[in-house]
Formats: structure tokens, sequence, C-alpha cells
């Protein structure tokens, strides 16, 4: 029955093969990705499960990877991303006891990180741009009654008939907080959920400035969705539904920064985000602090207890961090300390899996994506694209911030490589006859003095 999930496979082919590459991402691709979980997979031998997501992303990027859609222009993200997914390969293969394991490792970030890069870098600018927001919010409104039911009722519909799917291995489970359930919907786990929710609270940012700019130009189903404001409501209320306070502060983060566009000039907006921003986590960090500082032997709920040891994590680990070196362990092989075996922390785990080579390579390419999103912030002239930017600059910085509360697993992976593909071709487009998009100040009079 699991062999179902290699039908998205069979469909992205046949798309391609009728030069429609464009179909695949947007019919296949992205319902895939959003609407069923990457624990619904097939596994051949030899190779690594495959999602369904999976399956419809392997014909798409292999043929944008050989028959590019536009001339491939160099970025340096584009080298970071190579070196990361060579750290990979040699951690994998070195350093790991079972290297036939590391192998089928590698074979599986290879699809979800480098094909999902070159689907972002290469398929969406500038054309698809609009649809494929579009089609990505239509699909998360489309959990709204799975979301209701599994946080009434505290049962997810998706690891209830797996079973019938022939999923049984599922791994996640519905978790409670403050008697009452926290929503994963197709995501896997709810802090995953509430990183992906807020990625796309920042990408309907981008539609709601595009229908305040021109109310027709997004089409009437969701014209009138941003009319009513329903994904602007609806998409804060899911976020709270996860009970993850991590992807809660960037979600907060995230709508600041998007302010920034809002303001006269630029510089003024980074100064007063920035400054907000860093006097906020400032105290965000101190109450922290006092937060997970508790005596010995003393009582905790639920909520402090996942905080203090995400904070004892750092200390327990720090040997075998050491011990790793500059390879690190491999994935499955790295020294687990007694009672702290669920690593939630992608950095650390990053370093302990892949050694300083990893971690650093991935810091290399989140800081070069947000850097470059910079450049085009100061560059770019189109109010439409300058949303977009900033958009994207808020999804990236608001995954980079809550990795260090959680390992990168489930559909991040795939949206978190599709983003930095998406960041490095974004290109300033103009509608046109739409003067008013400028990100020109608008003059002090709308008139001119005539002297008759």
């Amino acid at each position: 029955m699991q062999y179902i999930f290699l039908l998205p496979l069979f469909i992205s082919l046949v798309y391609i093969a009728l030069d429609k590459r464009d179909k695949a991402f947007l019919n296949v691709y992205l319902p895939c990705l959003i609407l069923l979980p990457t624990y619904y997979n097939v596994r051949l031998p030899h190779l690594p499960p495959i999602s369904p997501a999976s399956a419809a992303l392997i014909p798409i990027g292999v043929s944008l990877l050989f028959l590019p859609k536009t001339r491939w222009r160099f970025r340096r993200l584009d080298l970071w991303v190579v070196l990361f997914m060579v750290s990979i390969g040699i951690s994998e293969t070195i350093r790991e006891y079972n290297p036939k394991d590391g192998m089928v490792i590698w074979m599986q970030d290879f699809i979800e990180m480098f094909l999902a890069y070159v689907a972002g870098r290469q398929i969406i600018e500038p054309e698809l741009r609009m649809e494929t927001i579009k089609r990505i919010i239509f699909l998360v409104l489309a959990q709204a009654p799975i979301a209701l039911y599994e946080y009434r009722f505290g049962q997810n519909l998706y690891m209830k008939y797996g079973p019938l799917l022939g999923v049984y291995n599922i791994g996640w489970f519905v978790q409670l907080r403050g008697g009452t359930a926290r929503i994963s919907t197709s995501f896997g786990h709810s802090i995953l959920a509430g990183m992906l929710i807020v990625i796309f609270i920042t990408l309907n940012y981008y539609l709601y400035q595009v229908y305040k700019l021109n109310k027709t130009r997004l089409g009437p189903r969701m014209s009138w969705l941003q009319k009513h404001r329903i994904p602007l409501l609806w998409l804060p209320v899911m976020l709270y539904m996860t009970g993850s306070r991590m992807p809660m502060a960037c979600g907060v983060m995230c709508f600041l920064l998007l302010q920034i566009p809002s303001f006269k000039t630029l510089k003024k907006g980074v100064i007063v985000i920035g400054l907000t921003i860093a006097i906020g986590g400032g105290i965000a960090y101190s109450a922290f602090q006092a937060y997970t500082n508790v005596k010995e032997g003393q009582q905790t709920d639920e909520a402090k207890s996942s905080a203090i040891y995400r904070k004892d994590l750092l200390v327990n680990y720090a040997p075998i961090l050491e011990a790793g070196g500059w390879l690190g362990w491999g994935v499955e092989s790295f020294p687990r300390v007694p009672g702290q075996s669920s690593i939630d922390n992608d950095y650390l785990i990053l370093e302990l899996a892949q050694g300083k080579f990893g971690k650093y390579s991935f810091l290399l390419l989140a800081f070069e994506s947000i850097f470059t999103l910079v450049l085009y912030a100061r560059r770019f002239r189109s109010r439409e694209s300058m949303y977009l930017v900033f958009s994207l600059m808020g999804a990236l910085i608001g995954i980079f911030v809550a990795l260090s509360t959680v390992a990168l697993f489930e559909q991040v992976i795939q949206v978190l490589f599709l983003l930095l593909g998406w960041s490095q071709s974004v290109q300033d487009t103009q509608v046109a006859g739409a003067t008013a998009m400028s990100m020109a100040p608008e003059p002090k009079f709308r008139f001119r003095r005539v002297i008759a």
C-alpha cells in the first residue's frame, strides 16, 4: 500500500515530459509538501525513505539541474550549499559506524536539500512568484478543519489514519501543554508546525501588501480572502494552537521586521526595528535565564522542564563536541548523553554529526542568504519586490533563530532550502503602469502651483 506514495513521482515525470515543469511544481510538489507528512513514505532497497514531496521533487530538481529554466548565474551561496553537502558526505562516509547507512542519509539529504535548493533557484522567479505564494496560502488554509479537530479532540488525523495506508512507525504523537493539544497537522511535531506557520505568515504579508497596492492583481478568490483578512487572522491562530514558544517569539520578531518597508526610509526603519528587537531580545534572554534557574529538587511543569532540558544540552554535550573535532561523529553514531538522547538544537546536532566543518558551512549559507537579501533591499526600487525581499528575510531569520530549539526535520528541510534558492534569484520586477509601486517617498504636494 505504501507504494502509492511514489505516485507523485510519475505524475511529475508526465508533466516534465510535456515540458510543464511549472505545473509539476504547483500542482504536484507543493500540495505534497504541505498536505502530506514526510512520515508517509516508502522505503525501497538500498534507497532512503521517499515521501510524496520528495518523490515529486526528484524529477523537477534533476530536470532543472541538467536543463536549467534560465541560464545559471553563479552565486556565492551555490558554493556554500555544495560545501555543506560535501561536509555531510564526508562525515557520513568516514565517521559513521556503518558507511552504507551514511550513504543513505547523504542521498536523502541530497534530495531534500540540494534538489530543493535547485528548484528554488530556477523555477519560481519571476513568473511563478505570485502563483507559488498563493498556492501555499490556499493549501495551508485547507488544513484549517484538520487543525481545529486536532486542537479540540487531541487527535492528529494523519497519525490516526496512517495505518490505513500502511504507515505504522510514525515516531510522532500529539503533545499536550496547559491542558490543550498542540497541533502539528501534517508537519510531524508542533514546533516544526510553528516554524512553518511563521514562514506562511511572512509570505502572506507579501500577498496582503500586493492586495493593498492593487485590489485585482491576486485574482478573485485570493483577493476576497485578503479583503476579509482571513489568512492574516487565521495563521496567527494556527501558530498559537501549536503551543510552541520559540516559533511564537519568532513570529513577533518577523512581524517587526516586516514593518521596516513601511518607514519613510529603510535606514530609519532598520534603526528603529533593530533597536526594538535588540532590547526585546535582551529582555527575553534575561527572562529565560531566570526562568530556567531552578534549585535542585524543585518541581517544575512540562514547559519549564523542556526549557531546562535544552539549556543543559549545551553543557552536557560539550565534551562530545570537542572529541568530534572538525568532522563530527555521523548522524547515527555520535555518543548520546544518558537521559538526553533527543537533541533539540540543530546547531548542536550539526556539530555532533558533521563537526565544525558542517556547522560552519551551514552558518556560512545562513549569513550569505540574509546578506544577499539585505543587498536586494538596498537596491530594489519596486515596492512589490521590496515586500517580497522582507518576507523572505523574515522567513529565513525566523527559521535560523528557531533552529536553536529544534532539529531540522520533516518538511522544514525542503522549505528552508527552497527559500535559500529563492533568496538568490529574486528579481526587481515592476508591474506595467504601476507607478505607485516605486519605493521613492511620495511627494509632499500632489499639485503644482500655476500662475495665471
